[in-house]
């Protein structure tokens, strides 16, 4: 397979500031997947081992949650109960 390089000349490129193209301006603003609950989530952040990190994604697909972020939404919204054995 033969490599072509291409170069842009100045006049060639973009006269937008970085972030001010209107694609990537589109890329922002599109429908996207709808909402799960209605809401905007918002990013946390938590600290935890490897090792309940690991535990957390597998209870995530035992309980047919699609993340572990999910897992804990379900659970902040009481949709999944913790049951102590």
């Amino acid at each position: 397979m033969r490599e072509v390089k291409i170069t842009m000349t100045d006049e060639q490129k973009s006269s937008y500031q970085r972030g001010e193209h209107p694609n990537s301006l589109a890329n922002l603003t599109h429908s996207g997947r709808p909402k799960a609950y209605g809401a905007a989530k918002k990013q946390r952040y938590l600290s935890i081992t490897e090792e309940g990190w690991n535990g957390a994604k597998d209870v995530a697909k035992e309980t047919d949650c699609t993340s572990v972020s999910d897992l804990i939404e379900k659970l902040g919204r009481r949709e999944l109960k913790i049951v102590s054995a």
